[in-house]
C-alpha cells in the first residue's frame, strides 16, 4: 500500500548569546567537550522512551495507532500489528490488551482475517479488503504475547487467522504456496515480497501445524532469489506477480501499484536479517538478499533515497529515516562500517530523541525502533520471550536483551 514519505530532521541550531556561551564552554577544557553536547541514550533507553512517547502521541485511548499523515487521521491494520509487537516486546500488557480489543472490535471481518482501513473521523472502515503483511504481524504478536503474559488464549486466536490467512489470502505455486498481498490480491496472483516475514514461520508452523509454513518460507527465500537474477536487477519491487508456474511477471499496466524500489520493499532487509539472528537460516544469513545494493547507494550518493528504479537507479532525491531503520539490521552483520557511520550520523540515538513526539512521524518512529532493537540484538523469539507477572507498565528494555 502507499507509504507517506517524511524526510529527516535536522538537529536544532543554537544562535546568538546562548550559542556563544556554550561554544566558550566548550573551548575551555577538551575534557568538557562531551559535557556539550546531548546526551547519548543507551539503545534500552532509546527503546523504552520511544515506545512510551509512541503511545501517547500515536496510541489512542480506544486502542487504535492514528496516522495523521494517511487522509484525515487513519488507522491500517500495519499499524496495529507494529504496536501489538512492539507491546509484546516491550512487556507492556496493559498497552497490548487495549490495542487488541479496539483491532478485534472494529477491524474483524466475519472470516477471521482484518479490514485494512479505518477513519478516525467517521468511526468507520475506508477499506474493507485486508493486507497480509497486517494480518501475518498481528498473528506474530498474539503468539509473542501468549507467551510473554502466559496467556494460551492468544495463541489460540492466532490459529484461527494463520488458517484464516492460508484459506483467503494465499496463492499456490509448484512445491507451496504464497501470500498474496490481500484478499483482493489472490485472482490477479498480486504478490508483495516485503510481507514475506520468514522469523515467523516456525512460530505459525508450531500453532498451525497443518499450514505448510515451511513451503511458504522456501518459496519466499526462492521467489526473492528469482527476482534478483533478473537482468539488471538489484533490488526488489514493491509489489509483483507470480505466475502458476512460480515464474515472476510485472504488475499489469493498468495497476497503481508500486512497481519500484520504494517504502514496501525496503523492510525486506529487515525481515531477512531477523531471520538470519532468529533461525541462523543459509539463505537470510548468505542468500539472495545481499547489502552490496545499499553499500552503493550510500557511496554514490551518501544517502539512501524513498524511491529506485530495481536496477539501482534513484527516481527521488528524498529520504525517509524508516528506510534507514529498516536496513540497519542487515548493514551491521554484513557492513558494519556503514552501519556504524549512520549510527553516528542520521540514526544518533540523541538526534533520534528529539523527534519521538512528532506526529507526522508514523513510519519512521516504527521501523527506527525495530530497526535499532534488531540490530542490537534486543528483539526475542516467542520460546525466550517471558514478562514478570507483576508487571504493570513495560519493562526496562525489550525481554530477550
Amino acid at each position: 500500500m502507499a507509504r507517506a514519505r517524511h524526510g529527516a530532521r535536522r538537529g536544532r541550531v543554537l544562535t546568538g548569546p546562548a550559542a556563544r556561551a556554550a561554544l566558550l564552554g566548550c573551548a575551555v577544557l577538551t575534557a568538557f567537550v562531551a559535557a556539550c553536547e546531548r546526551r547519548q541514550p543507551s539503545p534500552q533507553e532509546y527503546l523504552r522512551a520511544a515506545w512510551e512517547d509512541y503511545k501517547k502521541v500515536y496510541v489512542m485511548e480506544p486502542g487504535y495507532v492514528l496516522d495523521q499523515t494517511r487522509g484525515d487521521g487513519e488507522a491500517i491494520s500495519e499499524g496495529q500489528g507494529y504496536a501489538l509487537l512492539r507491546a509484546a516486546w516491550m512487556c507492556d500488557e496493559p498497552a497490548f490488551d487495549r490495542i487488541f480489543a479496539w483491532v478485534e472490535a472494529n477491524l474483524r471481518r466475519p472470516d477471521g482475517l482484518y479490514s485494512w482501513t479505518w477513519s478516525a473521523r467517521t468511526g468507520r472502515l475506508i477499506d474493507f479488503n485486508t493486507a497480509t503483511d497486517g494480518d501475518q504481524e498481528i498473528a506474530f504478536a498474539l503468539i509473542l504475547a501468549a507467551h510473554a503474559f502466559a496467556r494460551p488464549a492468544l495463541e489460540a486466536r492466532a490459529r484461527e487467522l494463520l488458517v484464516a490467512i492460508r484459506t483467503h489470502e494465499a496463492i499456490e505455486v509448484p512445491g507451496g504456496w504464497f501470500p498474496a498481498a490481500g484478499n483482493w490480491a489472490v485472482a490477479e496472483r498480486i504478490v508483495n515480497l516485503s510481507y514475506f516475514i520468514p522469523y515467523a514461520y516456525a512460530d505459525f508452523a508450531r500453532v498451525d501445524p497443518d499450514g505448510r509454513w515451511d513451503e511458504v518460507t522456501r518459496t519466499g527465500y526462492a521467489l526473492l532469489e528469482r527476482v534478483l537474477q533478473g537482468p539488471g536487477v538489484v533490488l526488489p519491487p514493491d509489489f509483483m506477480v507470480v505466475n502458476p508456474d512460480g515464474s515472476i511477471a510485472p504488475l499489469p499496466e493498468s495497476s497503481k501499484l508500486g512497481r519500484e524500489f520504494s517504502f514496501d520493499a525496503m523492510r525486506l532487509y529487515f525481515r531477512v536479517a531477523l531471520d538470519c539472528a532468529f533461525t541462523g537460516r543459509p539463505e537470510a544469513c548468505d542468500g539472495p538478499l545481499r547489502a552490496d545494493a545499499l553499500v552503493e547507494m550510500l557511496r554514490r550518493d551518501g544517502a539512501i533515497y524513498t524511491r529506485y528504479a530495481t536496477s539501482g537507479r534513484p527516481l527521488s532525491s528524498d529520504e525517509s529515516l524508516s528506510f534507514y531503520g529498516g536496513v540497519l539490521p542487515l548493514l551491521e552483520r554484513q557492513a558494519p562500517a556503514y552501519a556504524r557511520h549512520l549510527r553516528e550520523g542520521k540514526l544518533s540515538l540523541a538526534e533520534l530523541a528529539t523527534i519521538s513526539t512528532r506526529p507526522d512521524r508514523y513510519y519512521d518512529l516504527n521501523w527506527l525502533w525495530f530497526g535499532i532493537a534488531a540490530a542490537e540484538g534486543l528483539l526475542a523469539q516467542s520460546a525466550d520471550l517471558r514478562c514478570a507477572a507483576s508487571a504493570a507498565a513495560p519493562a526496562g528494555r525489550p525481554a530477550g536483551s
